[in-house]
């Protein structure tokens, strides 16, 4: 696994877009009732897995997000425009008073792929069996991103952004996922436990 504070960015960079798509799966969940809101997952990271990832339209820029505690933390904020997914899990993991570790899992897309469409995340760490990118735009300024719509940073930031991304095997973690557009699999599970139960 990549030792954290050793991420190669510009090898590295575009196996975090998988991560965008799996982490929505707890905010659908939350929406549908599937968990109550007052569990605060706000400032958790979350672990994500996935077997394949297919993307077209992908872009990312180094950038920091700062948690509930006011510490910051250095990401990339990745964006795909269309993507899919298969064999997803999504875990997270928060200590609640009195009870202790409580386990939130999300898995979907096992019998059909999860798609999703103008996703956003911050991701921190990865780990991936290797992939393909096409049209690379590496070292591109952020403020001149256009494949993801609301995918731009500050001018003079590091940005990549590529045509399309295939991928295998994917871990990644990730400290928060907005917007876009997710269809589920109709084998979606979503579990609360007693415990530390992560995706790996």
């Amino acid at each position: 696994m990549l030792a954290e504070g050793r991420t190669h960015w510009g090898r590295a960079a575009w196996l975090f877009v998988p991560s965008v798509f799996a982490l929505g799966g707890i905010t659908v969940g939350i929406a549908e009732g599937a968990l109550a809101a007052s569990f605060g997952v706000s400032g958790q990271a979350f672990k994500v897995s996935a077997s394949s990832v297919e993307g077209t339209d992908v872009a990312a820029y180094l950038d920091t997000v700062q948690s509930v505690d006011g510490a910051n933390h250095p990401v990339m904020l990745a964006g795909v425009k269309e993507a899919s997914l298969t064999d997803v899990c999504t875990s997270a993991v928060v200590d609640i008073p009195v009870v202790g570790n409580v386990s939130l899992k999300v898995l979907g897309g096992k019998q059909e792929p999860i798609t999703g469409t103008n996703v956003v995340a911050d991701a921190e760490a990865l780990l991936s069996a290797g992939g393909v990118v096409k049209n690379v735009e590496a070292g591109r300024d952020a403020s001149t991103l256009n494949r993801v719509p609301g995918v731009q940073g500050p001018a003079g930031r590091f940005g990549l952004q590529a045509g399309s991304l295939s991928t295998d095997a994917v871990q990644s973690t990730a400290w928060s996922a907005n917007g876009g557009t997710l269809t589920l699999s109709g084998d979606l599970e979503v579990s609360v436990t007693a415990g530390v139960h992560e995706c790996f």
